[in-house]
């Protein structure tokens, strides 16, 4: 494993890290991942559910947890001072996301949402025309019920540096963990494979890729595995709805196959789980003797089993 892999891989806390991931939204990715923290906790686990899809976070709502904000996520924004600025323009020149844009013998002119926070223009203005400045991008929200903790992040309205709130989302996590002891902490990614997923990856132990057998689940799922077998992540595959009308499981396990993973789960429909959706309570405490909810707490056995080096499932 090269340096970046294993900076990438390294984390605070011997803490097991599992993401709950999917190439494609609305498979039930975060139905799943508050139904597996539920399931863990019955097991007298205490559970650190996360949820880093910060463009549209839904994980508190369907735990039935009412988060409060802990922390304000912000970044660096330049303010420029026209008194100490000669328009030599060298600032537009070392912004890379061209929030920057000068124009001959007038002053710099800032583009707020372009804008990553990175800095660079105050390196490269020699005469300290850029001053320092921020603003609030989201926030980060804290819960807690019986053995499930959550943390989960959301970007402000308007704003697009969702990738920062996700960093702050995990770096909030990782503290936590040094603080209190967990047995598991669960990480809802955001759906595909962009920035926000990788930084969703960071640390992670394993993966989970919620997919449906369909062929947009099929073709989105081959996206993720790709992605975690880029990064090295030991992935295993859970087929969600995997009786829909239609679908066509026997191209899940082809592709699992194409990877050299499993498949270590197969949930069919239910339709009280939207209703447990709808009333923001997971599942297997709704149902707990329902088919599903065996399945899914068997999912929770072998999952610890995965953990466990002395164990196979």
């Amino acid at each position: 494993m090269n340096d970046v892999l294993q900076a990438f891989h390294r984390k605070p806390v011997d803490t097991p890290v599992i993401a709950v991931t999917g190439g494609k939204g609305g498979t039930g990715k975060t139905t799943l991942a508050v139904n597996l923290a539920a399931a863990l906790s019955k097991k007298g686990q205490r559970i650190l559910l996360v949820d880093t899809d910060v463009d549209s976070p839904t994980t508190a709502i369907t735990s039935g947890l009412k988060p409060r904000p802990i922390k304000k996520v912000k970044i660096f924004t330049p303010k420029i001072n026209p008194s100490k600025c000669n328009k030599c323009g060298q600032c537009s020149d070392a912004c890379h996301a061209h929030a920057i844009i000068q124009i001959k013998d007038k002053y710099p002119m800032f583009f707020r949402e372009l804008c990553s926070g990175c800095e660079a223009c105050v390196l490269a203005c020699h005469n300290e025309a850029i001053e320092n400045s921020s603003r609030i991008i989201g926030h980060i929200y804290y819960a807690s019920n019986g053995n499930i903790s959550f943390i989960g992040g959301e970007l402000r309205p308007n704003e697009t540096r969702s990738t920062q709130v996700v960093a702050a989302t995990k770096e909030i996590t990782f503290k936590k963990a040094c603080k209190e002891k967990f047995d598991t902490i669960i990480v809802d990614t955001p759906p595909g494979t962009h920035c926000n997923v990788l930084q969703s990856l960071r640390g992670v132990d394993m993966a989970l890729a919620v997919t449906e057998p369909t062929p947009l689940g099929t073709y989105d799922l081959d996206l993720i595995l790709r992605l975690t077998a880029i990064l090295k992540i030991r992935t295993k595959i859970i087929i969600n709805k995997t009786d829909i009308p239609g679908g066509d499981r026997n191209k899940i396990f082809d592709v699992a196959k194409s990877y050299a993973t499993e498949v270590i789960s197969e949930i069919p429909i239910d339709r009280r789980i939207f209703q447990s959706y709808i009333d923001g309570k997971p599942f297997v405490t709704e149902y707990p003797y329902s088919t599903i909810s065996n399945t899914l707490t068997r999912l929770a056995e072998k999952i610890i089993c995965e953990l466990n080096d002395n164990c196979k499932i």
